[in-house]
């Protein structure tokens, strides 16, 4: 009975100090490992006081060189990853570039201003309205809310013309996701509009569903003209096309006949009229005229007649939409 009785205490002591032990065994860990953590944190942040100050500086190009990924337009459960991103850079002539990639491939390209370029390389809001980031970002929430749609099939991605504006549409479902215009091209730009929007429209479908390939688009309607048709009151000639404008890129360099060019002056650009020749320019969607001299070669696009200073398409409102059918009177 007595030995038994000294087994059951011999047990219970040993008991007790392996749980005291085990406790303790925890408890300096539990220290050690937050004291190690304590001295790491401390070292990494500690900063030494004759250290000089960081003379690193980032040039303006790579302060832009991130990617954005837009969030989505509505709450997207934590499974879902968005497709779509924006890359904001420099483009050829120097403005504001916004590329936007789905799945790592580039779809479009917004182009923006020189300012807005400045602005984005500097830290700072773009302020000016409809700006290329805040165009790019929409159309890639678009693409990103698509993507979560159980519904959706990168079939439905088409193009539509819009003819009375002369623009292209990429639509989904017949709800338009984009229009194509001079600041809204392919990023390796074909120069051809109705060939950019092809692509576009295709490689959307590729990424979005390996749909398969659009072949053909309709076109844009051109106005028809009489090319050369004499004008019985006054004998004068007149000439009927598409006409644009030029402006920022050429401002203070020479033109052809060796003047220099003037953006906001009244003249134009014309492949065969003889320099100094004045050409009454009539936009035929509004009715407005101004009165050009030609003091420059081009324009070198098939199917446009006369390139004018900004000023010139100012005034006759060409300037916001890029080109436009216009009549040219011929004055001497």
């Amino acid at each position: 009975m007595l030995m038994k009785k000294t087994i059951l205490s011999g047990l219970k002591t040993t008991a007790l100090m392996t749980a005291l032990g085990t406790t303790l065994f925890l408890s300096n860990g539990l220290s050690k490992t937050l004291a190690s953590n304590n001295d790491q944190d401390s070292s990494q942040t500690a900063v030494p006081q004759n250290a000089a100050p960081s003379t690193d500086k980032i040039s303006p190009t790579a302060s832009i060189q991130k990617s954005v990924t837009p969030t989505y337009l509505t709450p997207a459960s934590q499974d879902n990853i968005a497709i779509a991103d924006i890359q904001p850079h420099a483009w050829k002539d120097g403005r504001l570039a916004v590329t936007l990639r789905v799945r790592n491939i580039p779809i479009m390209t917004f182009l923006g201003s020189n300012a807005d370029l400045v602005a984005l390389s500097n830290n700072q809001d773009l302020t000016s309205p409809d700006n290329a980031m805040d165009r790019a970002r929409a159309i890639a929430d678009k693409i990103n809310q698509l993507a979560q749609d159980p519904d959706f099939n990168a079939k439905n991605i088409t193009i539509e013309v819009d003819q009375k504006s002369r623009t292209y549409l990429i639509q989904v479902n017949k709800d338009t996701l984009v229009r194509l215009d001079k600041n809204t091209v392919l990023p390796d730009t074909t120069r051809n509009l109705s060939k950019d929007t092809l692509q576009m429209a295709n490689r959307l479908r590729r990424v979005m569903g390996n749909a398969e390939p659009l072949t053909s688009i309709a076109k844009v309607s051109q106005p028809s003209f009489k090319p050369i048709v004499n004008a019985p009151s006054t004998g004068r000639q007149v000439r009927g096309g598409m006409a644009s404008w030029y402006g920022p890129g050429f401002h203070g360099r020479r033109t052809a006949n060796g003047e220099r060019y003037n953006q906001n002056g009244y003249t134009a650009a014309h492949k065969s009229l003889p320099f100094g020749t004045r050409v009454r320019v009539t936009n035929l969607r509004n009715g407005q005229s101004v009165m050009v001299r030609i003091n420059d070669r081009g324009p070198f696009i098939r199917g446009r007649v006369i390139d004018l200073s900004a000023g010139a398409a100012r005034a006759i409102g060409v300037h916001s939409s890029g080109i436009a059918p216009v009549q040219l009177e011929i004055l001497n």
